[in-house]
């Protein structure tokens, strides 16, 4: 049995406001989490529930179901449960686990939510939710200090620290990390009987699955978005890439063959980002100017429409031709407002990398209701022979609703 992904993603936060949407090592932030629910191997159905129109728009570019949140439901008290069965009665309550994941955690273990769905069908439990460790800010530690006079006394009973001075020596303590949520349909729709509260939802027999420290990155500050920024800077996941940024093997213009995937996926990021707030129907100059500027404000170097000249017969002739864009000196963009892009497209790309001897190109087509269906990423071989590699939604692994 599979379970349904509901993704939780409210458009308001008080401690950093467009969190859910904001980069987070070039690519918004929800993607990660819409990225593992779709590599979940326990997952065969994902939506993502939302008031906010961004990342509803990016929800649709990569294919899942999205379902609008009504104001009643997106305001700062509103509790996930309701939200999340809101989202469970509007796809019609299907059979099997249901794992509520929050779009401001970018940092998850890749098996976390299998691990919780398998645990929660093994033991017919209600409910399974991710914990970490305290660590130093451990229950027995915590002290209540008078803002007025600065005394301090035990959080609880008389004596403070409990004693106890040494971490290895406190008892183990776990704090739930945001990390998943897996319950049954019964414990969702609260028919399991449990006590009235927000965690009702739970049912009774609750289970938990332990993460390590700093596994989880839940999203409520710039420091935890910097935190976030530094743990997938070095191993960018799933669809986006899986080579070390370090290799030295294939390189171009001084960039390694991994590093023009983690730049491949920088980019794309960045017009899923373009895509999301403009649509499809404007005209490839607005596209260009747009995606321009998120590149740069993605600390990318850019320059646009650049005049290639044309080398024949011994001599360099002086050329009209222009290329749209090239990043970082390494990569070719064109941009398309097309139908859909055909073979002349792309045969246009390939004389453009032969012509001004770079290997990687991509063409973006801003035209598309879903944004992955308007890419192409070309590369020339460091041979004599031309070759095109899969586009990038072609390694999204499909599952069926």
């Amino acid at each position: 049995m599979t379970a349904t992904a509901i993704i939780l993603a409210r458009a308001g936060s008080k401690g950093l406001p467009g969190k859910n949407v904001a980069g987070v090592c070039g690519i918004p932030c929800i993607i990660w989490t819409i990225e593992h629910a779709l590599t979940s191997e326990t997952v065969s159905r994902v939506v993502v529930s939302s008031d906010d129109p961004a990342a509803l728009a990016m929800a649709r570019i990569w294919g899942v179901e999205i379902i609008e949140r009504p104001p009643e439901l997106a305001h700062d008290t509103a509790r996930i449960d309701d939200a999340a069965r809101h989202a469970f009665q509007q796809i019609g309550e299907p059979d099997g686990p249901v794992a509520i994941l929050y779009a401001n955690v970018p940092v998850r273990p890749d098996d976390l939510t299998d691990r919780a769905v398998r645990l929660l069908l093994e033991t017919g439990c209600d409910s399974v939710q991710s914990y970490t460790g305290v660590g130093k800010y451990h229950p027995w530690w915590m002290t209540r200090v008078d803002e007025t006079t600065g005394s301090v006394r035990p959080w609880e009973g008389e004596v403070l620290n409990h004693g106890v001075f040494r971490r290895q020596d406190l008892p183990s303590a776990c704090v739930p990390d945001g990390g998943v949520i897996v319950c049954t349909p019964d414990a969702l729709m609260l028919r399991r009987g449990a006590a009235d509260g927000p965690h009702a939802f739970f049912g009774v027999d609750r289970r938990g699955v332990m993460t390590g420290e700093g596994e989880v990155v839940d999203i409520d500050s710039a420091a935890d978005l910097a935190l976030a920024e530094s743990l997938l800077a070095g191993r960018r996941r799933g669809r986006f890439t899986t080579e070390s940024t370090e290799s030295t093997e294939g390189q171009t213009g001084g960039m390694s063959d991994g590093a023009l995937r983690d730049l491949t996926h920088r980019i794309i990021g960045c017009a899923m980002k373009v895509h999301s707030a403009m649509g499809p129907g404007l005209l490839e100059s607005v596209y260009e100017m747009c995606l321009a500027d998120e590149l740069t404000r993605n600390g990318l170097r850019v320059r646009r429409q650049v005049a290639l000249d044309i080398e024949y017969g011994g001599r360099t002739l002086s050329s009209a031709l222009r290329l749209d864009m090239i990043i970082e000196d390494a990569l070719v963009l064109e941009l398309k407002a097309v139908e859909r892009i055909l073979p002349v497209h792309e045969a246009q790309l390939l004389s453009y990398l032969r012509l001004s001897r770079t290997q990687v190109g991509l063409i973006i087509n801003f035209h598309v209701t879903m944004l992955k269906n308007g890419i192409k990423r070309l590369v020339i071989d460091p041979g004599p022979s031309v070759s095109s590699v899969p586009s990038v939604n072609s390694v999204v692994k499909k599952k069926t609703p």
